[in-house]
């Protein structure tokens, strides 16, 4: 992001929220930047605030009344809904923001890629300074950014930290099965919501017995024609896990939408870091 016009939208997002009293907290990268170094961070490449349908006298309603707000000052807006949020993304000044508003499951909110995040941390939010402001974060915003990043939060990185967030998610974590719109029998499972992903070698080969997860719903073994199939209801961004020990690749933001044919091809020299590896099938 450029900076000067990420802290000038921010700014406008803290004034524009205000004016139609909802509460809001900085959550991701844009959450670590404000308590680890008072700042944003450089390298950053949107900001994530994000609001709970259902605290702090946030409804459907007044999210919608806001989107009229940002659209009246000239923001480019897109609404999206899942069983797990309401996702408002916004951009101005060639600067991309993500307002979340999580639906609660269980007493948590889930983050990307598959975060289990416990509400009681936004009961009562911490007020954090940046840009000459009072931003809320999650209280107690190190418990927070330990779930979110790993122990090792602290720590700057530019690249790397996608594993230690992937790593620190449990397994038994599988939003396909709370999702309200996948509550059906495997075996009766609608051909629309299985994604299907064949995993190749730099040379085009297939690659059997090969480990795959899509982060937060499962983990399959590719047949031997390197093929795997994940039920998924929603077209997003999805982090994907493949291989595993030192050659695993993570993918951090692949967009996958139900019932599409995607290939991916391994790098033999390059596996951290790559976007949009994944490639549709026509």
């Amino acid at each position: 992001m450029q900076p000067l016009n990420a802290e000038k939208v921010l700014l406008e997002i803290w004034d524009l929220l205000r004016d139609v009293n909802i509460t809001f907290f900085l959550r991701h990268g844009t959450c670590l930047g404000a308590v680890r170094d008072g700042t944003l961070i450089p390298w950053d490449d949107d900001i994530d605030i994000g609001s709970i349908i259902g605290m702090h006298n946030l409804d459907e309603s007044s999210i919608y009344e806001a989107v009229k707000k940002f659209e009246s000052a000239n923001f480019e807006v897109k609404v999206s809904k899942t069983d797990f949020q309401i996702g408002v993304e916004l951009s101005k000044y060639d600067i991309p923001i993500d307002w979340c508003c999580y639906r609660v499951h269980d007493e948590s909110i889930f983050q990307f890629p598959g975060v289990k995040i416990p509400t009681h941390l936004y009961e009562e939010l911490r007020s954090a300074p940046l840009l000459g402001k009072s931003f809320y974060v999650p209280n107690p915003p190190e418990e927070y950014l330990t779930l979110k990043y790993g122990p090792n939060w602290r720590i700057p990185k530019e690249k790397g930290f996608e594993a230690d967030i992937i790593d620190s998610i449990p397994e038994s974590i599988n939003l396909s099965k709370s999702s309200l719109s996948t509550r059906v029998s495997k075996f009766l499972f609608p051909k629309k919501y299985l994604t299907r992903i064949q995993i190749l070698s730099p040379d085009l080969r297939p690659i059997p017995n090969m480990e795959v997860a899509i982060v937060g719903f499962s983990k399959q073994i590719t047949d031997h024609n390197g093929n795997i199939m994940f039920k998924i209801s929603d077209e997003g961004d999805y982090a994907l896990a493949i291989g595993s020990g030192e050659a695993r690749e993570i993918l951090y933001e692949e967009v996958l939408e139900p019932g599409k044919e995607y290939t991916y091809i391994q790098d033999a020299d390059e596996k951290q870091g790559r976007l949009h590896v994944l490639q549709e099938k026509t």
